[in-house]
């Protein structure tokens, strides 16, 4: 399903972020690992909605929780996957850019 406009992608995000908000407050009593699971389902309701960015830096967090990353190797993901979620734009390009911007933030 392709993203659309309006109140159904409202909620979309809405639910997005509310399952963002469990992964982060989860993190502390499950671990990183414990919660990768969590990031896998936001990745496929993303895409399920054509929302590339917002899929694409879930997945990435759903690898570094994986391998056990957590603290200053996890906000990064976090904060832009939130910021994602809002985002307009829902195309490849946009998912690379997202992406590169983690990448620039874990190595500064």
């Amino acid at each position: 399903m392709a993203a659309g406009t309006g109140e159904g992608l409202k909620l979309v995000r809405a639910d997005l972020c509310g399952r963002l908000d469990r992964l982060e407050a989860g993190l502390a009593a499950r671990g990183s690992i414990g919660v990768a699971s969590d990031a896998g389902i936001i990745a496929s309701l993303a895409g399920e909605y054509g929302m590339i960015p917002t899929q694409r830096l879930a997945e990435g967090l759903a690898v570094a929780l994986g391998s056990g990353g957590r603290g200053a190797a996890i906000g990064p993901w976090i904060e832009r996957l939130r910021d994602s979620i809002g985002c307009e734009a829902v195309d490849e390009s946009g998912g690379d850019n997202w992406l590169a911007s983690v990448m620039v933030r874990l190595a500064g």
